[in-house]
């Protein structure tokens, strides 16, 4: 992998420097797991961690970039170092036992030993009683930095043998004034939100062909919301996004604060959220287009009371 800098990710920088302090004091657990929103860094700050751990000569708490465990980094072959990621939806048993093989015997740059796991949360069973039997016995010298972003699908005997490291998405504020600094074009207001304060997200939205076209479909969902208009033919479109909870999200956020809604509409709504979101991975077919109709009537309904009130908009 490339080395990576962390003057390009400011919103890591506490957390790192904190790791690495852990790291300097010897204090740091042998297995990590590095959770928040999809688009935070989670990997990236890995990354970074990886490098500080591999690095013969570190400099003020992070990588040398100079030294031969560096380069083999920088150059994307250092023998001491594993990633592991989902060959398709899932985790896989095979890719934990790779990781367990892995482990065994010592590091060939006679240092420390890392593994990276990206979306640990789509482990399968026999997968995550794998890596819970490397994790009760950590060999030493060995280093585990497990990612997720949904770290509520992880065992309890996982979490538990684990030191969580949460990256909070960053405050509305914060994060328009990094897009600012990083992007030259405009920036509509509804990046922001929509991204749910994740940089890196909110910066591949504004880098994609999409951008537009998810202006537009927002626009027109919260016309079809406020105004009862027919769902059907918005059904379709709908059901083919993979972002789908990310759009309901930052429609029940633009309904919180320009519709201001009522405490008990608002919190019925937010729960029908949250089931939606526990269910989606479930639904496929023409009972995800049921659920979508379902979801969508509900707040119509909701919203009525508050579009006719007089002063409400």
């Amino acid at each position: 992998m490339a080395l990576v800098q962390l003057h390009n990710y400011p919103w890591l920088a506490e957390s790192f420097d904190k790791l690495s302090l852990l790291y300097q004091q010897q204090r740091l657990a042998h297995a990590l797991l590095l959770s928040g929103p999809e688009g935070m860094g989670k990997f990236e700050l890995a990354q970074l961690l990886s490098a500080l751990l591999l690095c013969k000569n570190p400099q003020a708490g992070q990588h040398c970039g100079q030294c031969k465990s560096c380069l083999l980094l920088a150059a994307g072959n250092h023998p001491d170092l594993l990633m592991l990621q989902p060959e398709g939806t899932s985790l896989g048993v095979d890719e934990i036992r790779r990781l367990t093989d892995f482990t065994q015997g010592r590091a060939q740059q006679h240092g420390h030993k890392v593994i990276v796991v990206r979306h640990t949360e789509r482990m399968t069973e026999a997968a995550a009683n794998a890596l819970l039997k490397t994790l009760e016995e950590p060999p030493a010298g060995c280093f585990l930095l497990l990612c997720t972003a949904q770290a509520q699908r992880l065992k309890p005997t996982i979490l538990s043998r684990c030191q969580r490291w949460a990256i909070a998405p960053l405050a509305p504020q914060a994060l328009a004034d990094h897009l600012a600094a990083q992007h030259s074009g405009p920036i509509a207001d509804f990046i922001v939100s929509f991204s749910g304060g994740a940089p890196l997200k909110a910066m591949a939205l504004l880098q994609s062909d999409q951008y537009a076209t998810l202006d537009t479909l927002l626009q027109q969902l919260l016309t079809l919301l406020v105004q009862r208009q027919p769902l059907q033919p918005m059904l379709k479109t709908l059901e083919g996004r993979t972002d789908l909870t990310l759009i309901l999200s930052y429609l029940l956020h633009k309904f919180s604060l320009e519709q201001r809604l009522g405490a008990p509409q608002l919190q019925t709504m937010q729960q029908s959220l949250i089931r939606f979101c526990r269910d989606e991975q479930q639904i496929l077919g023409q009972n995800k287009s049921l659920a979508i109709s379902a979801i969508l009537s509900e707040w119509q309904q909701l919203l009525a009371p508050a579009r006719a009130q007089p002063g409400r908009r």
